[in-house]
């Protein structure tokens, strides 16, 4: 994936994803900054997600983050059990800020990380958008209520060439964040967000090709 702001690469994503015919999956993944924002930013990390899809959905067992972002490192790792989170190991710790929504034991129950949350078992492209997939990353629980923006169409990029379909998403901050922050303000009341899926081989799992954020 190319991350890009105003048309111009600030970092590139490459993900690796493994799904066998048990629907047992592993994804591996790295990202760093790229292009222009190589000048004014040093971050790279690195993730890894583990879980098996059943007909509701994906049912991770974990979920593991590492960063650097100049001088600071980051790790964040979440273990499942039967798709609700058991354990969550932030380091450092959160710093919970003035009005912080504390997350309650129900929100983390039936929910995704970031990564799994968004590969969607569907029969066809047109179930894709009409659902709600419910995601925590080891500190926000957020909803992404899905919308179809209309039907499948052709689309290729590296890699891939086929039928895709986009939805429109709302976003919907649950928990484990702080109220009235600017940004999660704009995400929740004024950003457009569009995300469009393909197929991932022959899995029955359709992940996204792109995304588009609306940002101030």
């Amino acid at each position: 994936y190319r991350v890009s702001l105003y048309g111009l690469t600030i970092a590139k994503a490459n993900f690796s994803t493994n799904v066998s015919d048990s629907h047992a999956y592993e994804v591996s993944g790295e990202l760093m900054s790229s292009g222009l924002g190589s000048l004014f930013d040093d971050t790279s990390g690195t993730l890894d997600a583990k879980g098996q899809y059943g007909k509701a959905g994906p049912v991770p067992s974990s979920y593991a983050v590492k960063y650097k972002h100049g001088k600071r490192n980051k790790t964040t790792s979440i273990a499942y059990t039967d798709g609700n989170v058991r354990e969550t190991v932030n380091v450092p710790p959160i710093k919970k800020k003035e009005n912080w929504v504390e997350l309650k034991p129900d929100d983390l129950k039936s929910v995704a990380d970031p990564i799994s949350g968004v590969m969607v078992a569907a029969d066809n492209l047109d179930q894709v958008c009409s659902r709600t997939l419910q995601m925590y990353d080891g500190q926000t629980r957020i909803d992404l209520k899905l919308s179809p923006e209309g039907g499948s169409r052709p689309f290729a990029t590296n890699g891939f060439k086929g039928d895709a379909i986009t939805c429109t998403a709302k976003f919907i901050p649950i928990s484990g964040y702080q109220s009235g922050r600017k940004a999660i303000e704009y995400l929740k009341n004024s950003s457009k967000i569009s995300m469009t899926f393909a197929s991932l081989g022959k899995s029955g799992i359709y992940s996204p090709v792109q995304a588009k954020i609306g940002t101030q």
